[in-house]
Parts: C-alpha cells; structure tokens; sequence
C-alpha cells in the first residue's frame, strides 16, 4: 500500500499541482513548472496469472493527441489516469520512465476555454503537458504579457464536453493550443481529443 501511494504521488505531483488561489504577476513573478511527474508507476506488461488470459476491462484513457513545436511526449507506454485533490493527470511510463503527462485543473463541463495568459491569471485553470520539462497555460514573461508589452504565445481552445475528475472521466477537445516552457520559453502545441473512462486507482 505504501509503494502504491508513493507512485500516485510521483505521478501527479501530491500537494502542487499549479492551481495555489490568486496569482500575482506582477515584475518579478516567477509561476515556475506547476507539476513534476517525475519517475512514475510502471504496471508493465498484463499477466493473466496462469489463469488463460484475464480480462481487465477497458482502458483507462484514449489520448487522441498530437503534439508540436518542442515537446514530443508518447502515450504508447502504460497509461494510468490519476486524481489528487484539485487536478487530473493522464500519465504513460514505459519501463518506469515517464514518457507523457497531461495535467488538468479544469472548472467543468459545457465550456469552451479560450487560452491565455489573462485566461490562466483569471481562472486559475491549469493545463500542463509533461516530458522531462514541463510547458503550461502562463507565459515565461508572463509580467511583460499582462502588462501588455510582450505578445502572449499561450492560446487556442478547449472544448470540456464532459469534465468529472473525482470519476476520473475526462472527454475534452484541444484545438490550436499552445503552451509555454516557464524555464526556457520553448512552445508546445497540442490538438485533438481526450478522452478518460475511469481512475486507474
């Protein structure tokens, strides 16, 4: 029980998910990465225990994603779908190695959210996208955006047809999003579909 804990807290960054009430932005801000998936839960390969072929169920999640500019994370791996308590983390590990994660602080169904920097300070919303680094829904500068003197790169739409973490049941469309490296400003640009079906603990 204790290692299972341990790996639900790698995954989704127990106790800091990015989402920490009003956000000042004033000269000076720095948002930093808002989550750390770090070395996570890897169920390796299924097994069917001797028994002839176990059936367990349908799959956690379908990550319809594709992604630009300089993130390239893979969901090819085991997909776990886990919720702490204010955000939803869609997580693939191959061999214990993180390889993707797409972190969600999200207000509700019905919506359609159109990203920015302003969007982010006004909400709270979070979106992150997680390799080794992290890129999220705050620009780098995001001081020099707010004030209006520096273009915002954070932008595009997300379409939230359904949005019930506790349930771990997710069905959200991306369209022209773009993210933001907080350390070194790189660009991530996501689109498609995402869908959960329930929390894999």
């Amino acid at each position: 029980m204790r290692w299972t804990l341990l790996s639900i807290c790698l995954l989704v960054g127990c106790g800091d998910d990015g989402r920490r009430g009003p956000v000042d932005a004033g000269p000076g801000a720095d948002f930093g990465p808002a989550f750390d998936a770090g070395p996570a839960f890897d169920a390796g390969p299924p097994t069917d225990g001797g028994g002839g072929g176990v059936d367990l169920g349908p799959p956690a999640a379908e990550v319809g994603l594709t992604f630009g500019g300089s993130c390239a994370p893979s969901f090819d791996g085991n997909v776990a779908v886990v919720r702490n308590s204010e955000s939803i983390a869609v997580s693939a590990t191959t061999g214990g190695t993180l390889t993707g994660s797409v972190q969600l602080d999200l207000d509700g169904a019905g919506a359609t959210e159109t990203l920015s920097s302003q969007h982010r300070v006004d909400t709270g919303q979070v979106i992150n996208v997680v390799t080794g680094t992290t890129w999220t829904n705050l620009a780098m500068d995001s001081a020099g955006v707010l004030g209006g003197t520096v273009a915002d790169p954070i932008g595009g739409t997300l379409t939230i047809a359904d949005y019930r973490p506790d349930e771990g049941i997710l069905d959200i469309t991306f369209t022209g999003v773009s993210l933001q490296n907080p350390s070194d400003g790189t660009l991530c640009t996501v689109d498609g579909r995402l869908q959960t079906f329930r929390l894999s603990f």
